[in-house]
């Protein structure tokens, strides 16, 4: 890993795993926070969601709603009703014998159409119709003396505005430190008068969490004392208990009682609701009470609540549902929620197993996403959400417990996008130092380019052109060439004149290829031309003398194989000696081809004082002499076939005409072979032609020979 500074070289570490660990343990932590937790919006989603799917299947029905509806209204009148008629209401109501009748309706202001408030109203105008209404009791004695023949509920609207003494609650027993119930100052309540003849009294506040009511509370501290809910005041009086226990015992919530009814609540007196939706089969109209037609309402033992619901009379909260529902059936669904004991649950506990399952997920995370790729690590997310998702479902579905999947979710989610920016940080980074590192590279490389392209310019620059050392000689004309299969090569030739009337002429290949093969090749040619002209010597001692040379300072121990011949340019007759090179071929006028390998040894540099011989053949005019490497004859196709001395000897025909156009030939020959493939050893060909006059005919019998 290349070396970096700063934040780089923290975010390196681990190759972002220190990251996520930082972000793992500051969200794991979040997850401790008290509901709603860090994200409100999000845990609720998650527990609206269940509500959405799994809804409250109704058992049964032992709440039943006296509906002042639309119709009651058309029917009857406006609201407020008279208290008379609401008198009415509630008598007719307990004569089917309910087990406790709930108004959730405030009746704090005096009924402006009673009597005595009528008899001021015509005491001028007429005096007699005005001492008539005055004799005549009051509405809001009527109505009281209906509720003292029933067990009733009256409604309270808890204030913080309003003081008040408490007096006229039920008494509680408070079992161990009384818990964090939310308190008021006091309560809006109805006519004293009213108050009074009541059986008890609840309050009806909701508790809506940005206009969506997923808790209700069950008892709430008013004046210094606690009150009951509507719902759970309800089930007092129907049981016929004077007080109520509350045990806040045991930490992080409460057990409220009542007789035999015992009821689990939070810290703060709320419970969360499994609503099962609005069910019009709760719901009877008002009007058809008052009128007689609703005779067969089954209401015996049942809880009765009488609500409004008129358009525009009352607001109608969100449930989780996403479906709007009059107050009057909320307290309904709490009845109901308590009767089924189908109160969801969020322990205390749920919030350190939110967080043990965000800190699981992410270790996994952590662990894995980093080594692998990114389509792996999103398989990791789906697992996460499967896991959360699923255990939040069979958590809500079996037990009724309250588990919040999205949070830990949106921390899995975030840690490896977090994990996957890092990879992308770390990638971004590596490829900078790779960039920088390839820059470099590409300097050394184009160094090394520029010095290995002038030693080719020097060794091509070594080798000499017949143009320049035969410019003035008739009598003989010679092609060269050489291509290395790299830059530089090992392959070597040379041709000089050692007097007058003689020329050498030599081809060599230093075993192995590139730069050691080239530096050896220019050594192999300076020794042997330098050796061959300090005076006349044999092929054999010349051989013998360059073999010493060469051996004496070889460490990579390379060995040499060289063709050397002296040509006499005016009888034609040469002496050769091949050290273990491509044997020397010389083609007649008339097209005939022979193989001259009478002479010579193994390589240079391959046996110490080896004694090479040599041989000698006479040249007729117009003969060919051909000198080539290895890299000619075992010149590969792309199927890999050798192109062999047979495809040689056809390239070489005809042997008539300028041995600069054969020399091509044999080329082009060569390259179409290889059918575009780089060459896999160096190519070194020379061709030798000799002009000179006709042989004696003693020579010509030993040429013939």
């Amino acid at each position: 890993m290349p070396v970096t500074t700063g934040w780089r070289r923290w975010l390196l570490a681990g190759r972002g795993r220190w990251l996520g660990i930082g972000f793992a343990l500051v969200y794991g932590a979040m997850c401790f926070l008290p509901d709603p937790g860090p994200i409100p919006g999000l845990r609720h989603a998650g527990f609206d969601t269940y509500q959405t799917l799994f809804p409250r299947k109704l058992l049964k029905h032992p709440v039943v709603i006296v509906d002042i509806d639309d119709a009651s209204l058309a029917r009857i009148g406006q609201w407020p009703w008279p208290r008379d008629r609401m008198a009415t209401l509630v008598d007719r109501l307990a004569a089917r014998k309910p087990a406790v009748i709930a108004l959730d309706v405030l009746f704090s202001e005096p009924d402006r159409t009673s009597p005595e408030l009528l008899h001021r109203q015509f005491l001028a105008r007429d005096p007699a119709l005005a001492e008539r209404l005055r004799q005549m009791p009051g509405n809001d004695a009527l109505f009281a003396d209906a509720l003292r023949k029933a067990p009733v509920v009256l409604g309270l609207a808890a204030s913080d505005e309003t003081t008040d003494s408490g007096m006229g609650f039920a008494p509680a027993r408070v079992i161990g430190p009384m818990p964090p119930l939310r308190e008021y100052r006091g309560a809006i309540r109805n006519l004293d008068q009213i108050d009074a003849a009541a059986s008890g009294r609840g309050l009806f506040n909701s508790h809506d969490e940005q206009g969506v009511v997923r808790q209700m509370p069950l008892l709430a501290m008013v004046a210094g004392q606690p009150l009951l809910s509507l719902p759970m005041e309800c089930f007092r009086v129907a049981a016929g208990e004077a007080f109520f226990a509350i045990d806040g015992s045991q930490r992080g919530h409460l057990r409220l009682s009542i007789g035999d009814l015992v009821v689990p609540a939070q810290a703060d007196g709320s419970v969360w609701l499994h609503f099962a939706g609005h069910d019009p089969a709760r719901y009877v109209s008002a009007v058809d009470v008052l009128e007689g037609s609703g005779e067969a309402l089954d209401i015996e033992g049942k809880i009765v609540l009488v609500g409004v619901t008129g358009l525009g009379l009352v607001d109608q909260p969100l449930t989780p549902s996403g479906e709007r529902m009059p107050g009057v059936e909320v307290h309904a669904e709490v009845i109901e929620n308590i009767f089924e004991g189908a109160l969801l649950q969020r322990p205390e506990w749920s919030r350190l197993a939110e967080a043990l399952a965000f800190l699981a997920l992410a270790a996994l995370a952590i662990i894995w996403v980093p080594r692998t790729s990114p389509s792996r690590g999103s398989l990791l997310f789906l697992v996460s959400i499967l896991v959360l998702a699923g255990g939040g479902v069979a958590s809500f579905h079996g037990p009724k417990l309250l588990l919040d999947p999205l949070t830990p979710l949106l921390g899995i989610a975030c840690l490896q996008a977090l994990l996957v920016f890092s990879g992308m940080m770390l990638m971004d980074i590596e490829h900078r130092h790779l960039a920088a590192r390839l820059a470099i590279e590409r300097d050394l490389a184009a160094r090394a380019a520029g010095e290995l392209e002038a030693a080719r310019r020097i060794q091509v620059g070594m080798l000499p052109r017949p143009e320049i050392v035969l410019a003035d000689e008739r009598r003989v004309e010679l092609f060269a060439y050489m291509h290395p299969a790299r830059e530089v090569g090992g392959d070597l030739y040379d041709f000089f004149h050692l007097d007058r009337d003689r020329l050498f002429v030599m081809v060599g290949d230093v075993a192995g290829k590139g730069l050691a093969a080239a530096l050896f090749m220019s050594v192999s040619k300076a020794i042997t031309k330098s050796t061959s002209l300090r005076g006349r010597i044999g092929l054999d001692r010349l051989m013998a003398i360059v073999d010493r040379e060469l051996s004496r300072d070889n460490p990579d121990e390379l060995f040499v194989t060289m063709m050397a011949l002296v040509i006499d340019l005016d009888s034609g007759r040469i002496e050769y000696c091949n050290a273990g090179h491509e044997p020397l071929l010389l083609v007649r006028g008339d097209g005939d081809m022979r193989v001259l390998d009478e002479a010579g040894g193994p390589p240079l540099c391959a046996l110490d004082s080896y004694l090479r011989t040599t041989a000698e053949a006479w040249l007729q005019p117009g003969d060919l002499l051909v000198l080539l490497s290895d890299g000619i004859t075992e010149a590969m196709s792309a199927g890999g076939q050798l192109y062999g001395r047979a495809a040689l000897k056809a390239s070489l025909q005809p042997s008539a005409g300028d041995v600069a156009g054969i020399g091509q030939r044999v080329l082009d020959a060569v390259k179409a072979f290889e059918q575009g493939s780089d060459p896999v050893d160096d190519q070194t060909l020379l061709l030798l032609r000799w002009r000179g006059q006709p042989l004696p005919s003693w020579a010509a019998t030993i040429s013939e020979r």
